[in-house]
């Protein structure tokens, strides 16, 4: 049987426990929760889950920040993403939908909604397959996210009011990780980039 995982990126605790069942009903048996954009960026890294649920608003990385990150990253850049917000302003959406977000579940939300979204993304078929445990192909999910070029990711640019040590932060910790990456050496750089989330959120802190 497959242990299909989902990472849930939250800094709410009562949001990750409510996720965390739902996906487990859906066949999502193992939930990873990380508080914050660093260290779901580690766990996405480390684990490589088949689904990231992620918050918009987060203290030190934004959702928007966090993803910008995640699809920087070769290991991580094709990862579904479905960001959870009670946003409903066009400009925050359309950037995360600039940035390859799969979707959106706008709180309040219903099992039913997780459901639906998951099926958007996976297909009724695999759905089913998930629920029972059973192997899907996942190959095809490289070619449906439009994945930004490092240069237009530039993680200071941000529509949400966040404080300027916050955006500059982030802003070195792209330009760091994208000086980090050689695709020749990848786990050695993969290394190198989970040290740097470490090092500069114990210096956020």
């Amino acid at each position: 049987m497959v242990e299909y995982c989902a990472l849930i990126i939250d800094d709410d605790i009562w949001m990750q426990r409510i996720l965390s069942k739902t996906l487990q009903s859906y066949g999502f048996r193992k939930t990873l929760l990380a508080s914050d954009g660093y260290e779901g960026v580690n766990l996405a890294i480390e684990h490589i889950p088949d689904v990231i649920i992620l918050d918009i608003l987060m203290p030190d990385l934004s959702g928007h920040q966090t993803l910008k990150l995640l699809r920087t990253i070769k290991k991580t850049k094709h990862i579904p993403v479905l960001m959870v917000s009670a946003l409903s302003d066009t400009e925050n959406l359309g950037k995360a939908i600039k940035l390859g977000v799969n979707g959106f579940i706008s709180k309040p939300f219903t099992r039913t909604t997780v459901f639906d979204k998951l099926v958007s993304i996976f297909g009724p078929d695999r759905m089913e397959r998930i629920s029972a445990g059973l192997p899907i192909d996942r190959s095809y999910l490289e070619e449906e996210i439009e994945i930004p070029t490092t240069k237009s990711t530039n993680l200071t640019e941000t529509s949400q009011p966040e404080s300027t040590g916050s955006v500059q932060t982030a802003g070195k910790v792209q330009e760091k990780i994208s000086q980090s990456y050689k695709e020749e050496d990848e786990q050695k750089s993969i290394e190198a980039i989970k040290k740097l989330l470490l090092k500069t959120k114990k210096s956020s802190e």
